[in-house]
């Protein structure tokens, strides 16, 4: 009756396990609770019921109240049925959204239960009667990961139990419509979520839990495999695996040849939204991890952070790393698997991507309301034409940004970046001539195709996008004789080395507002017309994403390089892998180095080939990929990464002092770390 909500652990005794904090619903009498697997449903007087997760503590959502109290609340078949005090039913799909009310005959609903093997709910009514549901119509069926996958594959040698494992637990996880951002596939996500989770802990994890530190967000899936190293885990070095369970939707679902949330195995391709991106890599490396761990030869401390918001800005992703710091030790390596091979049959190792500042500007009258272009035409000002203004201001024809100052900070290009692009260029054009890429750019109708060209615009130089423009009404959009009360557009920018995001946001805003207000100077001013009315500017400039940039010379490259060359079995250590980098930005690479710093190394090794259609419709990717990116990782990499990261360090120290003292002795250097390379890797064995 205080509001309160106390959890309690039943096993050896009654415990009390924690209080769920309710915030400013305190106050609200509780009159009914439930539970579905991890969901907690708590009905409250005001009619309300809210949804809390037990596994993170956290309310999740709130269904929207009804006229009366939810005295009684009910599971059945992932249905949640509320009884009222009218004697009615309120019912809840399995995605949390309403199906509608059932009719009674009774006084309030006081208490509900439903049959486990039939379609009844039964409730009993303040008056004594009591009243059977027929709830067959309602029942929700959801993919619970029960069913057979129809995907038959066998993989040769020791490992076929594990790949099989792993393509049936895909084909399950591919079920989960995990779309982020949209609250009614909120519980698909959860239970994405809750499948990694209990996946873990099947395959051995020592731990495997959800965590997150922001209502309302997906939470992380956190696995931990050890290595039987004694310290305390905040002094363990870790090998850190960075992915997400989340994807984006579908789409126009006519465009698929196959299901988009059915796995197809169709001619070597597996088929299904997730699939590249990224739960099969995702999958990919927890089986390697387990199954190193399983024969004891997992070298350290493997931890796995799989969040379920990288396709909605990483909501709450930093918030919930730092707030569960302790659970990480010392990462040494993070690793992940979240780009894409530049061409169809050279495996490829990514080690820069391009960072982002988004904006979103919005230019509206002072009168509110659209007008009739023939009665105020000339008389008004025109919001769309004024942002049509502005967004013209911002880059030339030719692409060039305009922004005064945007260009100062880039890196110049070296000659021998210059020279290794050049040497790239002339291998994918040569090797891979029907690749989507160079097949597109040798279409060009720009005179020359010039592939490399197209890649240093891509990888190495800032960029500016407007991404779409739009007004104020749906009738200003399609009725050509009104002038717009308001038009908002949304840009982006790409950013690279050495730029700030904060300075290119600086600039960016200061820009845009100049504009705009030389806009208006000249359309108020001597000579320009008398206005009934005025604009205003509203502008939201946000650093969105870090550029990123790693050295593939370090040591940990070189073994990742190596690693791939010895799964793919080709000896030209020149070209294979391709080291490449991407236009586009993931925020939590670079901010992960920087979180978990000094020594944290990223390395993005990417399993999908080109064409895999990621975001796309008909997403796909190589089942030789992924049963090869799973052997790269388990049999020719994590192994030895102790030792090289123990390299990594003395290699990052050498350059330290070459940048300080200059001409500084590299082979006596190089002579003192075989000396000293057995100090460095006692920490990352013992």
């Amino acid at each position: 009756s205080d509001g309160s909500i106390h959890v309690w652990r039943l096993a050896n005794g009654v415990e009390l396990v924690d209080t769920l904090e309710r915030g400013d619903s305190d106050d609200e009498c509780i009159h009914a609770l439930a539970l579905d697997d991890e969901l907690l449903f708590a009905g409250l007087q005001n009619g309300d019921i809210e949804v809390w997760d037990l596994e993170t503590c956290q309310r999740i959502r709130t269904l929207g109240g009804g006229a009366t109290s939810a005295l009684s609340l009910a599971v059945h078949a992932h249905c949640l049925y509320a009884g009222a005090a009218d004697g009615s039913l309120r019912v809840w799909g399995g995605d949390l959204q309403p199906l509608g009310h059932i009719g009674g005959a009774g006084d309030s609903v006081l208490a509900l239960v439903a049959a486990s093997d039939d379609d009844l709910v039964i409730g009993g009514a303040g008056d004594g009667t009591i009243t059977f549901w027929d709830v067959s119509a309602m029942a929700v069926a959801l993919g619970d990961g029960a069913r057979s996958s129809g995907l038959r594959i066998h993989t040769p040698g020791a490992r076929r139990q594990y790949g099989r494992r792993m393509l049936q637990a895909l084909d399950q996880w591919i079920r989960l419509r995990s779309v982020s951002g949209v609250p009614e596939l909120q519980s698909e996500c959860r239970r994405a979520a809750r499948f990694l989770k209990d996946l873990m802990r099947q395959l051995g994890a020592d731990d495997a839990r959800l965590v997150s530190s922001t209502p309302g967000a997906n939470p992380l899936v956190y696995g931990r495999f050890d290595a039987g190293d004694t310290r305390t885990l905040a002094e363990r070095p870790t090998v850190f695996v960075y992915g997400h369970y989340d994807v984006m939707p579908a789409g126009d679902e006519a465009l698929w040849r196959t299901q988009p949330f059915e796995m197809v195995g169709r001619d070597g391709y597996l088929y299904g939204r997730g699939v590249s991106d990224d739960k099969g890599p995702v999958l990919a490396a927890l089986f390697a991890i387990a199954e190193l761990a399983a024969a004891g030869k997992l070298p350290m401390t493997v931890v796995f952070c799989i969040e379920g918001e990288e396709e909605h800005g990483s909501v709450g992703l930093r918030e919930t790393i730092a707030e569960h710091r302790a659970l990480f030790g010392v990462p040494r390596l993070i690793l992940l698997s979240l780009s894409y091979w530049l061409g169809e049959a050279t495996p490829c190792l990514t080690y820069g991507m391009r960072g982002s500042v988004r904006a979103n500007l919005r230019i509206e009258s002072t009168r509110r309301a659209d007008v009739h272009a023939g009665v105020w035409g000339g008389a008004v000002n025109e919001p769309l034409s004024c942002l049509a203004h502005v967004l013209a201001q911002l880059a030339d024809p030719a692409g060039r940004v305009l922004v005064p100052g945007f260009h100062d900070g880039v890196r110049v290009v070296s000659a021998k970046e210059e020279a290794a692009m050049r040497d790239l260029v002339e291998w994918i054009a040569d090797k891979e001539a029907r690749a989507p890429l160079v097949a597109r750019t040798a279409m060009s109708p720009t005179a020359s195709g010039d592939l490399y060209g197209q890649l240093m615009q891509r990888w190495r130089f800032p960029s500016l996008t407007v991404h779409h423009m739009d007004v104020s009404t749906v009738a200003a959009r399609t009725n050509t004789t009104l002038v717009p009360a308001a038009a908002q557009a949304a840009l982006s920018v790409r950013v690279v080395p050495d730029q700030s995001l904060d300075d290119i946001a600086a600039k960016l805003r200061a820009h845009i507002e100049q504009v705009f207000a030389d806009f208006k100077a000249q359309r108020h001013g001597d000579g320009g017309r008398a206005m009934l009315d005025d604009l205003r500017l509203h502008l939201d400039v946000r650093a969105n994403a870090q550029w990123w940039l790693a050295d593939p010379d370090t040591p940990v490259y070189q073994a990742a390089a190596r690693a791939i060359r010895d799964e793919w079995q080709d000896t030209d250590s020149v070209h294979v892998p391709l080291l490449i980098r991407e236009g586009g930005s993931i925020p939590a690479v670079p901010w992960l180095e920087s979180f978990f710093a000094p020594h944290a190394v990223a390395v993005n090794l990417p399993m999908g080939q080109s064409s895999d259609n990621a975001h796309l419709d008909n997403e796909r990717i190589s089942l030789e990929n992924l049963m090869r990116g799973r052997r790269i990782i388990e049999r020719n990499w994590i192994k030895p990464v102790n030792q090289l990261l123990a390299l990594n360090i003395i290699h990052r120290y050498i350059e330290v002092l070459d940048h300080f003292f200059g001409n500084v002795n590299l082979k006596g250097i190089a002579q003192t770390v075989v000396l000293t390379v057995q100090e460095f890797k006692k920490p990352f064995t013992r």
